[in-house]
């Protein structure tokens, strides 16, 4: 069984329908006060999960540049590692791409488009090229140099990488349960209104939209821990 490092950025983003997987997940939290691994050394693979924060606080969140120089090993090791969605944008940052603040906030159930290279990508060949997925940032990323574009949309182009054969980034969730979309809704209630979507309606198509979502997940993340 492969040992996974989880690093979790706040209480209310987890693994989700990820933890379904056969593997031993091991969750590092930073946000209260556990320490950043400073190697991947006992390690079969890494994933780093979303969270309100921005790349550009670390100051304020000094556990971020702790995450970056991890990150950087990752990177020149090819070590396997997923990002999500503020997870990406870390390894954007760590592989020398540019993250900012968006022109919109994407909340909620939408979709992206994958790309060419996607088709035969290790983790997102077989899944439909219209994925649907969940949404919920403000922030974007550049392509770093070298990396592949895996999958975007019309909001944001880059939604998805990968760098080198085992490093990758998503900006979206396809791992969202229902006991996660809750939560989201309710702890992110006013970023959410803030953006023009209502918590009811992503409540409302919640049961159909997360069984859609799950074999995709499974797909993903069973790929991944064969990487």
């Amino acid at each position: 069984m492969r040992r996974v490092m989880v690093i979790q950025n706040v209480d209310c983003e987890a693994l989700g329908s990820f933890a379904e997987s056969d593997a031993e997940f091991v969750y590092v939290r930073p946000f209260a006060g556990e320490p950043v691994p400073q190697s991947l050394t006992s390690w079969d693979a890494m994933i780093v999960l979303g969270g309100p924060m921005a790349v550009y606080e670390a100051d304020e969140f000094p556990f971020l540049a702790e995450e970056l120089a991890l990150l950087r090993q990752a990177l020149a090791a090819d070590f396997p590692t997923l990002g999500i969605c503020l997870g990406s944008q870390l390894i954007a940052a760590a592989s020398g791409g540019k993250v900012y603040g968006g022109p919109v906030r994407e909340l909620g159930w939408g979709n992206v488009q994958l790309s060419g290279a996607a088709r035969d990508d290790a983790l997102f060949a077989g899944l439909p090229v219209n994925l649907p997925v969940f949404q919920l940032h403000g922030d974007s990323f550049e392509l770093p140099e070298g990396a592949v574009r895996l999958a975007g949309n019309a909001a944001y182009l880059n939604q998805a990488f990968r760098i080198g054969k085992s490093v990758y980034a998503v900006q979206f969730h396809v791992e969202v349960t229902d006991p996660l979309a809750r939560e989201w809704v309710s702890v992110y209630e006013e970023y959410i209104a803030g953006g023009g979507v209502t918590g009811e309606s992503i409540l409302a198509a919640l049961p159909e939209k997360s069984a859609e979502l799950r074999p995709l997940a499974a797909h993903i993340i069973q790929r991944f821990l064969r990487l």
